[in-house]
């Protein structure tokens, strides 16, 4: 849960953050808000202004932001971009720190904060991944949910950093990783049920059936899920965010997990391949219903 401005920790150093989009632009707002100073890097410049209006200082590069600051936030799209920003050769491990810590709020695959834990490690830093879960508006209160991987003592003394950010805040053990195989658990489960949700509603319609019954009767019943308590969220989403495949990435980050495992993830990566069709023929109907009502209306 955010913290009161002005209540970070005496001692706790300057902290970087990476990635100011939807979720991460507020993330580093709310640690500003709790006092820290916060130093941000994003590759476009409209939230950097943005962040130096609430009092976030602006990083010149990723190198510069490792060799100043002592923990480091980093919330950005893929592995790849995760990757690139972290280990490529202007990256954060061309910084001069002595101790450092990263803290990963991106969901990406658990093979990958392996990866960088084992490059860090030769430098005597760390990591924690501690992705995130909630969506913009939690990012906004500061009151999001986290999975926290990496060793104990390193969650402890991030406590004040994560609490500024998030509400629900789950250890799930000290492997660098497991924050994101909870994470991505979590998802998986979800988003299966989202996209199950959207067929349901397509065979309803065929027969007549309407959304409103049909959410009235599950909510109630085994076919009761968050999606189904917030089925506008999914729609909303469809209709309108900028990156409409972050609804199935995550779901190949956890068949790719899983192969990693020599688990096949049989529901999962049927799940994946189908939703962009999904997405398309949902988004279809929702604009032909927009269409049907501004039609009557005018």
């Amino acid at each position: 849960m955010a913290v009161a401005a002005g209540s970070a920790p005496a001692g706790f150093g300057g902290v970087g953050f990476i990635g100011l989009g939807d979720m991460g632009g507020p993330m580093a707002d709310n640690l500003v808000a709790a006092g820290f100073d916060v130093t941000v890097f994003d590759a476009r410049p409209e939230p950097l202004r943005a962040a130096a209006a609430k009092g976030a200082r602006i990083g010149t590069t990723l190198a510069a932001l490792a060799s100043t600051c002592s923990t480091i936030g980093i919330c950005v799209w893929s592995d790849e971009q995760l990757v690139g920003a972290v280990l490529g050769e202007e990256g954060l491990i061309a910084g001069t720190a002595k101790s450092l810590t990263l803290v990963v709020h991106s969901t990406v695959r658990p093979a990958t904060i392996e990866r960088i834990a084992k490059a860090f490690a030769a430098r005597a830093w760390s990591v924690i991944d501690a992705p995130v879960s909630g969506g913009r508006a939690a990012s906004l209160t500061g009151t999001l949910s986290l999975m926290v991987g990496g060793d104990k003592s390193l969650f402890e003394r991030h406590q004040p950093y994560l609490d500024a950010v998030g509400k629900n805040i789950f250890y799930v053990g000290a492997m660098p990783g497991l924050g994101e195989v909870a994470k991505l658990c979590n998802n998986l489960m979800g988003l299966c049920s989202a996209f199950a949700i959207v067929e349901g509603m397509k065979l309803g319609a065929a027969y007549g059936l309407d959304e409103e019954t049909i959410c009235r009767i599950a909510s109630v019943s085994t076919g009761n899920s968050w999606y189904i308590q917030n089925w506008g969220f999914f729609d909303h989403l469809i209709k309108t965010h900028p990156q409409p495949d972050i609804l199935y990435k995550d779901l190949w980050e956890a068949v790719h997990a899983g192969k990693d495992k020599g688990l096949q993830l049989v529901i999962t990566g049927m799940v994946a391949l189908t939703a962009p069709r999904l997405m398309s023929e949902r988004h279809a109907e929702l604009t032909r219903r927009e269409a049907a009502n501004d039609a009557v209306k005018g």
